[in-house]
């Protein structure tokens, strides 16, 4: 008996450390069926040992016992017919034994095997993405404002976090610093992570609050950076987190509140816009067989209290940028391009394969208020160069596919590093922008601290026109100068026209960045600010007030705005 409340207790272990699915096309409740079927067997072939012989008919043995012993024969029949139905009821129990193996072994082995592979569904793994449309890159994507461009990648958010963090010495020795996510709160990037408990003993005398608060780390501004422990007079503690213990521990936490026969993924830290922070984990289910993860909703938890509410694919709230799990569409577009001429054509002669150019994907957002993961596309055997590039709205999984050649992501940090090679600067992950209709990649170069240091704009078409400046206005300068002298300033579809405006000079300011002097102006009935060097005209720095100019822009509300062209009347 306490060999069986032992196993009894090893089986709500393994529930409560594996958290298996309990749902048909996953594999995770094999291993307890087949411990439970082997369990079975074990009690089955003990139990025949233990009431076997009387079972198999009556022994010389048996009857000179039952003389002896003044039973009768009709007695001892009557005790070996018991003994055994005790027997058939412990064959029952093997047989069932022997099936829960059967099916544990089916389905782990054998069916995922036959229901999953490729080779019978490549063309299902192929259109798990969706439809993807053919689109246009202009029509889509608006051109970004220049203070909506982000130049602080992860690493370098970190870094400012932990700088933060560590300017508080009991909250370092209390916390560490969660996984950050970039996401919108209050139409501004920022990059966010959860304090989290150092370990157990953290974990511990926090037990009944939790760990305090949260960073925000813009993506814009590497001087905006924000230790939240208190939102509209409430402390913030964060009680349920991925690095919490027992039931605190956020997967079990919603595996033992009833989703334990659903998959769950990307805990991902968001918080909405009022600042309150949850935790944001997607629902998934396997569509092809027991592979083909797809998502099917989302769960988001309140980090301070545990409320659960669960949302399907239309229902997640605005604020949350995305339900679809990096790792899933990264997959989907792999899977897209691999299949395009079925299985055997994926493995041999290899026509007309299409692949991500890296290996993960890169989170955009558009001036449509919507989140995309991005991925440049190469052909097979051509690692340097991309054919065009995927779009997948991260939230009902939407894909469109823009056919542009150009530069794949490391090719484009090569081509900003060599701009200054003597430093020794590396680039940051490159992030896909329109800049006045041209499809452009910026990232930031940093030095070995992994401290920001310059902006680079490199053209997705060309990546040896390249922009760099000590900000982002200076580098968008550089960039489309170096645009106009290599007569390359457009892509085909561009929708932004260049036109030229004339009036006089209403006001006017030098400012000097970087080492390099820029002029500000305006001109009457235009509320726009414009902006040249003396690359752009050497007649610049001669305007005065009221002096009548010309000047050609790229048309855009956008406001400063880099001159092209300039002229003035009478020098």
């Amino acid at each position: 008996m306490g060999l069986v409340t032992a196993f009894i207790l090893f089986n709500l272990a393994y529930f409560y450390l594996e958290r298996p699915v309990l749902a048909f096309w996953f594999t995770d409740w094999s291993n307890p069926l087949m411990l439970w079927g082997l369990f079975l067997i074990w009690l089955a072939v003990t139990g025949i040992i233990k009431h076997g012989r009387g079972g198999f008919g009556n022994s010389i043995l048996d009857k000179l016992s039952g003389k002896l012993g003044g039973r009768t024969p009709e007695n001892t029949n009557t005790i070996n017919i018991t003994v055994q139905k005790i027997v058939k009821k412990y064959k029952r129990i093997a047989l069932i034994g022997i099936a829960f193996i059967i099916i544990s072994l089916l389905n782990s082995l054998l069916l995922p095997m036959l229901a999953s592979n490729p080779l019978f569904f490549n063309q299902a793994y192929r259109n798990l993405i969706g439809n993807v449309q053919e689109s246009s890159f202009t029509a889509d994507v608006e051109p970004i404002k220049l203070s909506q461009i982000r130049i602080i990648d992860q690493e370098t958010a970190i870094k400012l976090a932990d700088k933060k963090i560590g300017e508080i010495p009991a909250l370092g020795s209390a916390t560490r610093l969660g996984e950050m996510d970039l996401q919108k709160v209050q139409d501004k990037l920022f990059y966010v992570a959860p304090l989290e408990h150092r370990g157990f003993f953290q974990w511990l005398s926090n037990f009944s609050q939790g760990s305090r608060g949260y960073i925000m780390v813009s993506a814009t501004d590497p001087q905006d950076v924000r230790l939240i422990e208190n939102v509209k007079g409430h402390d913030i503690y964060l009680k349920y987190q991925t690095n919490a213990f027992l039931f605190d521990y956020l997967p079990r936490y919603l595996y033992f509140h009833g989703f334990f026969n659903i998959g769950m993924t990307d805990y991902s830290f968001e918080i909405d816009d009022d600042l309150n922070p949850y935790w944001v984990v997607t629902l998934y289910k396997n569509t092809i067989g027991y592979n083909g993860p797809d998502t099917v909703g989302a769960v988001l938890v309140n980090a301070q209290t545990g409320a659960i509410s669960q949302y399907g694919m239309n229902d997640v709230p605005a604020w949350v940028d995305r339900i679809q799990p990096e790792g899933f569409i990264y997959k989907q577009i792999r899977d897209w391009g691999e299949y395009i001429n079925g299985f055997w054509n994926a493995i041999f002669a290899k026509t007309g394969i299409l692949r991500p150019a890296g290996d993960h994907l890169n989170l955009i957002y558009g001036n449509d208020n919507r989140t995309y993961w991005y991925t440049g596309i190469t052909s097979a055997g051509r690692d340097e160069s991309t054919v065009g590039f995927v779009l997948v709205d991260s939230r009902n999984k939407e894909a469109k596919w823009y056919k542009l050649a150009g530069a794949t992501e490391d090719a484009a940090k090569r081509s900003a590093e060599g701009q200054v090679q003597e430093k020794g600067y590396r680039a940051g992950d490159p992030v896909l922008y329109n800049i006045n209709g041209t499809a452009t990649y910026i990232a930031s170069l940093k030095d070995k601290e992994g401290l920001l240091k310059l902006v680079s704009f490199v053209s997705v078409e060309n990546y040896n026109i390249v922009g760099v400046g000590p900000d982002i206005e200076s580098a968008s300068r550089a960039y489309q100068q170096n645009l106009i002298d290599k007569g390359n300033l457009y892509v085909p579809g561009n929708e932004t026209k260049q036109v030229t405006l004339q009036g006089k000079v209403t006001r006017f300011s030098p400012v000097v960045k970087g080492g390099e002097s820029y002029f500000y102006f305006t001109i009457e009935n235009d509320p726009r600010i414009f902006i040249g060097t003396v690359n752009t005209s050497p007649k610049i720095p001669l305007v005065k007030l009221g002096d009548t100019v010309e000047v050609t822009i790229n048309d855009s509300k956008e406001s400063p705005l880099g001159i092209l062209q300039f002229n003035a009347s009478g020098y």
